[in-house]
């Protein structure tokens, strides 16, 4: 589930930042083929990029980090692990992402279903090879993938309207297949705003679009401005539809008696690119896994250049530590478990509870190929039992689920605080 959501913050990261450079430096040219190509890009590489694994060349030696599970707080009258807020809130904050995206999910079958009724009410009609289903009046024009949903009156005896060669223009150009990515994208982002803003954008460039061809098949613009302003009134069907009205009438009016932009404004486009590779590079560094060294010399320079060295080779060492993987192990049952189980083993030692001793044990272990437990040491202790009694419970524990780097099995180490903590009356006492 952290993996998930990592995935979901840096790919609404990703989005927000390009959609942003389009926003201020692409959204107001007539170029209007590059502006679709640059926010669809933008829309799938949004979505790949989280997923990859991108490894960056960098000099140096490789700090190690420090993976630190969730700390339990031991006392003697009463066991309890530390109810930190961000665990609710956290478990609080899946229930309701995953209510939106059943909601938006829901939303898209709706709209598939409203589309299904018309077409099976009204009945699709094949006239001079284009596919038409011809809708009642105060419908707005409007297409869905190679389907036509227009009046009667805009249909004369396979003559090419305005109207009609617009909605082919939509369908020549596949701008259905934008309409649903971005429906996807907004269930599984649906609070991301900038994910609504692409798919609005994405809208208008279709009109845009469409408007610029109508135009070079030598219909009169003003006669076909005129008929936009009449169809302002039209009743739209829902978002996966090219519809022919739209809620930017002055924009399309705007665009289509706009000047065309210069051609050098398409250098405009290399200014996403250093927006891009930078927030790249900052998902990589620290998305990826990073090799810590052997417990003995994992602060040695020699084994730092060593991780380095097999961070970059294919086959992975049996031996090798690692810190973060790109698939962690995972306690049997989950943290909560994991959590339980400490709570029901751990106790707190007679002679730190007998000379008043309190404080957090900080405790080593790795986590083998085949789940089992090893290696397990103090790194800080506090003595009084406290460090032994640690050590003991964390070496009993079951199997984990092994990490897993490029599909092999390796072994990753963990560091686990547990808090000794003396309530009030034992203190007193």
């Amino acid at each position: 589930m952290s993996n998930f959501i990592t995935y979901l913050v840096q790919s609404s990261v990703l989005l927000a930042v390009l959609y942003t450079v389009y926003w201020f430096f692409l959204r107001k040219d007539t170029f209007f083929h590059v502006n679709r190509f640059y926010l669809l890009s933008s829309l799938l590489l949004s979505l790949i990029i989280p997923l990859l694994d991108i490894r960056p060349f960098t000099g140096g030696a490789i700090s190690p980090v420090i993976i630190m599970l969730d700390p339990v707080l031991i006392s003697p009258e009463k066991i309890e692990k530390v109810a930190s807020d961000h665990l609710s809130w956290f478990e609080i904050a899946g229930v309701v992402y995953l209510t939106g995206v059943f909601i938006f999910s829901l939303r898209l079958a709706i709209q598939l279903i409203q589309l299904a009724i018309i077409i099976k009410r009204n009945k699709i009609t094949r006239e001079e090879g284009s596919k038409i289903v011809f809708v009642d009046r105060g419908y707005s024009p409007f297409s869905f993938f190679n389907l036509i949903f227009i009046r009667r009156e805009y249909y004369v005896d396979g003559k090419l309207t305005p109207v009609l060669a617009h909605e082919k223009i939509h369908i020549h150009q596949y701008h259905t297949i934008d309409l649903l990515l971005i429906e996807i994208a907004i269930i599984l982002q649906w609070f991301n705003p900038f994910a609504w803003f692409l798919g609005r954008s994405m809208k208008s460039i279709h009109e845009f679009l469409a408007d610029e061809g109508v135009i070079k098949k030598g219909f009169l613009k003003s006669e076909y401005q005129t008929l936009i302003l009449n169809e302002a009134m039209g009743l739209q069907i829902n978002n996966l539809t090219n519809n022919f009205n739209v809620s930017l009438i002055k924009n399309r009016i705007t665009m289509m008696t706009k000047a065309r932009s210069a051609s050098w404004t398409l250098a405009k486009v290399a200014f996403a690119l250093p927006a891009f590779f930078a927030v790249l590079i900052f998902f990589s560094a620290g998305s990826t896994s990073k090799l810590a060294a052997q417990d003995n010399q994992a602060q040695k320079p020699q084994a730092a250049s060593e991780q380095k060295a097999v961070t970059q080779e294919k086959n992975i060492s049996e031996s090798t530590v690692f810190q973060v993987v790109e698939v962690m192990p995972a306690y049997p049952g989950g943290n909560e478990a994991l959590i339980k189980f400490m709570l029901e083993n751990v106790k707190y030692p007679e002679e730190a509870k007998k000379n008043n001793i309190q404080g957090t044990v900080f405790v080593s272990f790795i986590v083998e190929t085949d789940g089992s437990v090893s290696n397990v040491k103090v790194l800080r202790g506090i003595g009084g039992g406290c460090d032994e009694e640690g050590v003991r419970v964390v070496s009993i524990m079951p199997k984990w689920t092994p990490g897993k780097e490029r599909g092999k099995a390796v072994r990753v180490q963990f560091n686990m605080p547990i808090k000794f903590a003396l309530d009030a009356k034992e203190e007193k006492k």
